[in-house]
């Protein structure tokens, strides 16, 4: 599972590549002209836990982060931007909100409503494309008698584009079950997960209501999009500097804690990820888990033999444990539960695995 940071040249994309996985693209592992990096889910529970048990060891969960190159606007569809992003989950669309006369800008000047638009009408267009060439291909493919499925996927491909032809992306698209996995096999841009990250200045940090930024965001999120404001200069400033001081210096600016935090989260959440915790004297560590997932699954996440050998996951939430302030008091309350194999874990949930090999 990987997002890809995607937008127009000099946006700040490798700024935000930076504070995500404290690792320049330049020195990042490369693989087809993408760079990759593993980035931690900033989420305060694990720090709560870590400081309940003292571990020796505190990890968060994580998630791949991809670089694919700059989306060129109005060259061929085929250019050397398209096939890459077809190779990423989800996307970080990072788009230009702050003025700098030393920045060059592709169009000019500095327009975030312009330049959202635009990339979501490059990927729209590329998706709409893609369904004509298919039902191009499909009409000159010979019919097989009894054959429904191809009717069924031609029904489902004018039903996508009429509804990108009436500009709308397909993350609005109400699917069925069977005509979601359809769809991800062929896929499509406009129907992966979007989180639009508006790169600001000192001067725009701060979303004005009614002011273009806000608007421009409310548009995003009704098309299917999570929107995040931050300032990325400033983000990676923050990043650099050592714990004590990077509190003081939130402090002066009045921030509670970095955007990047929320952007993590977001960006884990849009590519259908929970974490359920581990925790005990050696390690306190969040695990990456597809929501929806049973705690067989989950236990297969820590170890294959766990899954293998599974009878039960003992289980508590978070927000339990931390209330209870210490795992004696929690079992002394009996809030520890005991699931079986067709427990789904939820977001949050503590598990200790019974298993036997």
């Amino acid at each position: 599972m990987n997002l890809g940071i995607i937008g127009l040249p000099q946006v700040g994309k490798k700024t935000v590549f930076k504070i995500l996985t404290s690792q320049s693209a330049e020195k990042a592992a490369t693989h087809s002209g993408i760079a990759y990096g593993i980035a931690p889910v900033r989420d305060p529970r694990v720090d709560r836990l870590s400081a309940m048990y003292e571990p020796k060891r505190t990890r968060y969960a994580e998630f791949e982060i991809a670089l694919p190159p700059d989306i060129s606007p109005n060259s061929s569809r085929n250019a050397e931007w398209i096939d890459p992003l077809r190779r990423v989950d989800a996307f970080i669309h990072v788009v230009r909100a702050f003025q700098s006369p030393s920045v060059f800008h592709i169009l000019g000047e500095t327009d975030p409503r312009r330049d959202s638009e635009l990339v979501e009408s490059e990927l729209l267009f590329a998706d709409l494309e893609l369904v004509e060439k298919r039902l191009q291909r499909m009409s000159r493919e010979a019919v097989k008698k009894g054959d429904n499925s191809r009717e069924r996927e031609e029904k489902l491909l004018r039903k996508c584009q009429n509804h990108l032809e009436a500009e709308k992306s397909l993350r609005t698209l109400s699917l069925t079950e069977e005509e979601r996995k359809l769809v991800d096999n062929l896929q499509f841009f406009t129907i992966k997960p979007l989180i639009a990250v508006f790169n600001c200045d000192d001067s725009n940090y701060l979303v004005e209501e009614g002011g273009v930024l806000e608007k421009t965001m409310s548009g995003l999120e009704e098309n299917g999009a999570t929107t995040v404001v931050l300032n990325a200069e400033l983000e990676r400033e923050i990043g650099e500097l050592e714990a004590d001081d990077q509190a003081a210096f939130m402090e002066d600016l009045g921030i509670e804690e970095p955007a990047v935090n929320r952007l993590s989260q977001a960006a884990y959440s849009a590519l259908g990820l929970i974490s359920f915790f581990t925790v005990g004297p050696d390690e306190v560590r969040a695990w990456p888990l597809r929501q929806g997932s049973t705690a067989p699954e989950a236990a297969g996440r820590i170890h294959s033999d766990l899954q293998r050998g599974f009878i039960r996951a003992e289980t508590i939430g978070c927000d339990e444990l931390l209330r209870a302030e210490s795992e004696k008091a929690a079992r002394q309350a009996n809030l520890f539960r005991l699931n079986g194999k067709d427990y789904v874990v939820k977001d949050g949930d503590v598990l200790n695995i019974r298993f036997n090999v």
